[in-house]
């Protein structure tokens, strides 16, 4: 049986290879993708399901995933980009000193990230590629709705509690007590007018979390599949209507919420993953050592406290130190991105 991961890295080592692959997705799926993308931008908010189910691979970023979330495309219409990145671009937060083992590979010499402490991490693993920070990655993105549109789901809404359960991943399930989380929100949420639990695509999908959460009168919304290239936006829009963003884990919207000034809070649980079969566990595992997944647990356990304190603001502790990781002082300006990506 071929290893998938060890074609795909044979593959972004080879620049021809990589380049004709490139366009064989694109001319094969783009005209299908780009119809289904623009079916889900009239989609209700509310729409999860739809928004969540599976898009092909179109690329329009020849590292693959650039193509995640829409980071990429966004931050190149905010400079007016018109050339590939020609770079790998991290697609999130990374905890400790892990390296997605793809950046080895991808032939090109630059890594977008989005903090200053992480291009230091990125030096020293990967001495012979350059590193760009570009802060917390949101900031690129527009709100997915306009202005009369957000003001009338506001009005709807009301006072709106934003809730992000943590979420699986490809061929690794997450699993917690659903019933202290929920019991957790039911708490908080009587304070509010509406509860938003933001699934991401894979459990959206999920009937038996589905049932959970509707069954409670809470409204589902997902951001969309990962390679919606609308995605941040969707969860721009999801966050900017909120009074209070709540997690039982933290991750990559952590830090989006701070910036975009919305208080947070994190219900503290056992979060169990689970590969699905030894072959996803030894992947799920092989982009880290054992000293790299201590550090993980305890920035996972320091933010978990940081966030602990249910609390109508942010304080500046909260700020700075997610600032720190997010890169809130590397945002980079129309200019100084053309700069770095001049065509």
């Amino acid at each position: 049986m071929l290893n998938k991961d060890k074609i795909k890295r044979f593959t972004a080592e080879n620049a021809l290879l990589e380049q004709f692959m490139f366009h064989f997705y694109r001319l094969r799926n783009a005209k299908v993708f780009q119809q289904e993308v623009d079916l889900r931008r009239d989609l209700s908010l509310f729409d999860y399901q739809r928004l969540s189910e599976n898009l092909p691979y179109a690329p329009s970023e020849r590292v693959i995933d650039n193509n995640l979330y829409g980071y990429a495309r966004y931050l190149k219409e905010f400079a007016g980009i018109t050339q590939d990145l020609n770079a790998y671009m991290e697609h999130g937060l990374f905890l400790g000193r892990i390296v997605h083992q793809d950046q080895y590979h991808w032939h090109f010499p630059r890594i977008v990230t989005m903090s200053e402490g992480r291009k230091t991490i990125l030096k020293d693993k990967i001495p012979q590629k350059e590193s760009i920070a570009v802060g917390p990655y949101i900031h690129y993105a527009s709100s997915f709705y306009r202005d009369a549109q957000m003001k009338s789901l506001k009005e709807k809404l009301g006072k709106v509690l934003l809730v992000y359960p943590f979420h699986s991943m490809k061929n690794v399930r997450s699993s917690f007590n659903d019933y202290d989380l929920i019991e957790e929100i039911k708490r908080i949420g009587k304070n509010y007018d509406s509860v938003l639990i933001s699934l991401y695509y894979l459990d959206a999908l999920d009937k038996d979390k589905q049932e959970a959460y509707a069954s409670e009168g809470f409204h589902l919304v997902s951001a969309g599949h990962k390679f919606d290239p609308n995605f941040v936006a969707r969860q721009r829009a999801h966050i900017e209507l909120a009074d209070l963003t709540m997690s039982n884990g933290m991750g990559t919207q952590t830090g989006f919420c701070i910036y975009l000034n919305k208080p947070h809070y994190i219900f503290q649980q056992d979060i169990n993953q689970q590969a699905i079969s030894k072959q996803e566990s030894r992947r799920f595992n092989a982009n880290s050592a054992g000293s790299d997944k201590e550090l993980v647990a305890y920035q996972r356990s320091y933010f978990s406290q940081l966030f602990s304190e249910l609390r109508s603001d942010i304080s500046e502790h909260q700020r700075s130190e997610t600032a720190k990781f997010w890169g809130f002082e590397s945002i980079k300006s129309k200019e100084e991105l053309r700069a770095i990506w001049p065509g």
